[in-house]
Order: C-alpha cells, then sequence, then structure tokens
C-alpha cells in the first residue's frame, strides 16, 4: 500500500510538473478595425436606361471593416448608404429615383451591406459573404472584393451586378424592363483608415 501511494505521488507531481512546464498557447493578434476616410471613397451604379448606360453615385455612406489578411474567415463588412443621396446629374431623374415607386427614399433612406465573413474564390479572389438590403429587402449577396495596404491603411475596392426587381427597386410601370434594365452594376472605392 506504501508503494501505491508513493507511485500515485510521484505520478501526480510528474504530471503536474508538465503541465507546469508547457508554454501557453500564443494569443491570436487581434483582427485590425478600420472606418472609412472622412470625406474619401466612391460608390457608384450604372443601369441602362431606353437602351443607352446612364450613371450616378450615392455622395453618403459609411463603411466599417475587420481584416486579418492571414484570417479571411474572420473578417467582416458593413456598409451604410444614405439613400436619399443619390446623384444622377439629371434633378427630374433624381426625384423619380427617391420615389416610392423606385427606392422609396422616405420609408427607406438607408441601404446596408453587411458581410460576417471573407471566402476565397476558385481563382483566388477574395468576396465578402453577407446581406444587402435594399428597400426593406433582405437578400443574400457575395461581392468580389479587392483589399491593398496603402500608406493610411487599406484600399477596399470591388464591383458587383444586382437585380433591381428582386429588391422591390421598381413598382407599377416601373416594373417592365422595357425602358429600364433589371441590372444594376455597382462599383465601390474606398480608402480606410484605422478605427480610434
Amino acid at each position: 500500500m506504501t508503494n501505491y501511494l508513493a507511485n500515485l505521488l510521484a505520478t501526480s507531481l510528474f504530471a503536474g510538473a508538465c503541465c507546469a512546464a508547457e508554454a501557453p498557447a500564443a494569443a491570436k493578434p487581434a483582427a485590425a478595425r478600420y472606418t472609412q476616410a472622412t470625406g474619401s471613397g466612391a460608390l457608384t451604379f450604372s443601369f441602362v436606361q431606353a437602351g443607352a448606360e446612364s450613371q450616378g453615385s450615392f455622395k453618403q455612406f459609411a463603411t466599417e471593416l475587420t481584416w486579418d489578411a492571414a484570417n479571411p474567415a474572420a473578417g467582416t463588412l458593413k456598409v451604410t448608404v444614405q439613400v436619399p443621396s443619390l446623384d444622377t446629374q439629371d434633378k427630374d431623374r433624381d426625384e423619380a429615383l427617391r420615389g416610392a415607386d423606385l427606392f422609396d427614399a422616405k420609408a427607406h433612406p438607408t441601404a446596408q451591406y453587411v458581410a460576417t465573413s471573407f471566402a476565397k474564390r476558385p481563382n483566388g479572389a477574395l468576396e465578402a459573404v453577407g446581406k444587402l438590403t435594399l428597400r426593406g429587402v433582405t437578400k443574400d449577396l457575395r461581392v468580389p472584393l479587392t483589399i491593398k495596404p496603402n500608406a493610411n491603411g487599406v484600399e477596399l475596392s470591388g464591383d458587383v451586378v444586382i437585380k433591381r426587381l428582386d429588391f422591390g427597386v421598381g413598382q407599377g410601370e416601373w416594373k417592365s424592363t422595357e425602358w429600364v434594365g433589371d441590372d444594376v452594376k455597382l462599383h465601390y472605392s474606398v480608402p480606410l483608415v484605422p478605427a480610434k
């Protein structure tokens, strides 16, 4: 019995020493957080109207990015757009776009894209995996993106095509694609700086 207790005590001490000797796991560095640089960036859109391409932009939007190049899946992206800030350089068209049959900017003054992760495409390109909420409708949307370091932080850019009718942007006579196409091309380019 004495030998048994001695062996048990020795085993316990040896196990404790081994555990104490193990180095603690290195903590993973936190992903960097970025916000849109004040007064910067471009969010433009283009669509076909009466057989010709028309262009516009949103003058007011905000971007938040969490990014770790070593772990893209842990990244997040949030872009919040002030819909009434749309501008196509045509007052009458802008008023129509803000109206109830199209963007319905009065009832839905903001649009938002929220990505909860990033993924690599088969060709190695990066894409955000998230959801777009526009005119009160939320749909899954994967957005191809490029994230490049710059002197002050990172530059985020990308292009994607959405179907306006999927989000109800086109009621009444605007549901027809005879004069206004269903496809809307979005282009996004914005410099981001470390969040404070």
